[in-house]
C-alpha cells in the first residue's frame, strides 16, 4: 500500500485574509418579563445571541452602524 500523504498546495493559490466581522458574539439569556431589545430594529429577544460592538448590544451584525469614513 502506498502512504498516505498530505496533497501538495498549489503555488498559485493564495489564501486570502479573513474579514474582520464587527461585533463580538455572546449567548443571551433573559427572562419573559424583561427581553432584550434591539436599539436599531426593536426586535425582542429573550434567548439567542447578541452582538457587542463599542459598549452597545445588537440583534445581528447587520443591525450594528456602519462607521462613517471621512474623505
Amino acid at each position: 500500500m502506498a502512504a498516505k500523504r498530505p496533497a501538495k498546495k498549489n503555488i498559485t493559490t493564495v489564501k486570502e485574509a479573513k474579514k474582520e466581522l464587527p461585533g463580538k458574539a455572546v449567548m443571551y439569556f433573559g427572562v419573559p418579563e424583561r427581553p432584550f431589545l434591539c436599539p436599531t430594529c426593536n426586535r425582542t429577544l429573550i434567548k439567542g445571541i447578541i452582538y457587542e460592538h463599542n459598549s452597545s448590544s445588537y440583534c445581528t451584525r447587520s443591525c450594528i452602524p456602519a462607521p462613517e469614513v471621512v474623505v
